[in-house]
């Protein structure tokens, strides 16, 4: 399982490294109130790691200063994959702010006279069961004379269980980290598919797509990996460059899989069965799902259009694949000067 957390972390740690990811994960999900008065613009990633006093490394963990009504605050973005809830983690979390305001104080990043800038703690949590404790310290804390209530610590994390959030919210949503929290419970191969439409429409919608659309192509190399185990991710590259090519370009994954004999229980099949599948379904699949994507592009294709993509080799398919990216007319696609 640790193996499985560190993929979770190395992938959204990617993500956040982006500023306009983390405006969309504050746009959709801060704290209600919160976001209409953040300066977006003032986004500034906060580097260095910072040590625990119980020694622990947070280089997993990421941190962004913004302004608020021009005061700046910390952002402390917490990424938790484990299978379980962990009720201490409003400690754990008051550790790691404690140790964020020393490397603060340390560095001179702060000026003390004017006070500690105040730091929002979030915390995203992944697992497939839903999390139940309190994300508060006092909390915690066992029952005491009421005297002693003001002298007990009182930080509270903003949590974000993507898990509890349901398909259809996250889809009304039209929001890139709403597609990614979609996607990351999607549990079979169609739901897998309709999760990354929506992604890739999601894209497309965004006023950030030009900064953030390699990053999240990025991580989808992440999250196919282990969320589709049937599905070998070797030609993902392009498949978030457009929204009309998603599902053609999951088609070409299941193509290739069905070539090398992987899918249907088909590790250790024939020879004969896997030449056939790669001569065969491959490059059938291909040639289709480039139809498919010219159609969505220009419109009808012509028979004599559909019979050279039947008659193209393997390199002929990826070159006319490449360039359906730019072309501005069906011809450019096939212009060989």
């Amino acid at each position: 399982m640790k193996v499985m957390a560190h993929l979770h972390d190395t992938g959204y740690k990617f993500l956040f490294s982006h500023a306009d990811l983390v405006r969309e994960l504050m746009e959709v999900f801060a704290p209600p109130g919160l976001t209409e008065l953040l300066d977006y613009s003032t986004l500034h990633r906060e580097h260095g790691s910072f040590i625990t006093p119980a020694m622990k490394n947070r280089e997993d963990d990421i941190v962004w200063s913004i302004q608020i009504q021009k005061q700046r605050i910390y952002l402390y973005l917490l990424l938790e994959f484990q299978s379980a809830t962990d009720k201490a983690m409003p400690v754990r979390m008051m550790q790691y702010v404690a140790a964020l305001y020393e490397h603060l104080l340390r560095s001179k990043g702060i000026d003390l006279t004017r006070g500690l800038p105040p730091v929002l703690p979030v915390v995203l949590y992944n697992g497939d069961a839903r999390w139940n404790h309190s994300p508060e310290v006092f909390d915690l804390i066992a029952p005491h004379p009421a005297i002693l209530g003001e002298f007990q610590p009182r930080l509270k994390f903003w949590l974000l269980d993507e898990g509890r959030f349901s398909k259809d919210y996250l889809e009304g949503l039209h929001r890139v980290m709403a597609a990614i929290f979609r996607m990351e419970h999607a549990h079979d191969t169609e739901e897998v598919k309709r999760a990354i439409r929506y992604l890739g429409q999601s894209i497309m919608q965004s006023p950030f797509k030009q900064t953030i659309d390699k990053a999240v192509m990025q991580w989808m190399h992440y999250r196919l990996n282990s969320k589709t185990t049937h599905l070998p991710t070797q030609e993902v590259d392009d498949i978030l460059k457009g929204t009309e090519m998603l599902e053609t370009n999951m088609d070409r994954i299941r193509a290739n899989a069905v070539a090398e004999g992987v899918l249907l229980g088909r590790e250790e099949g024939k020879l004969e069965g896997k030449l056939e599948g790669k001569l065969e379904g491959k490059l059938e699949g291909e040639s289709t799902l480039l139809e498919r994507q010219i159609i969505k592009r220009f419109g009808a294709v012509s028979d004599e259009i559909r019979a050279r993509l039947k008659a193209g080799t393997a390199e002929q398919l990826e070159t006319w694949a490449e360039r359906i990216l730019d072309a501005r007319s069906v011809e450019e696609v096939f212009n060989e000067h």
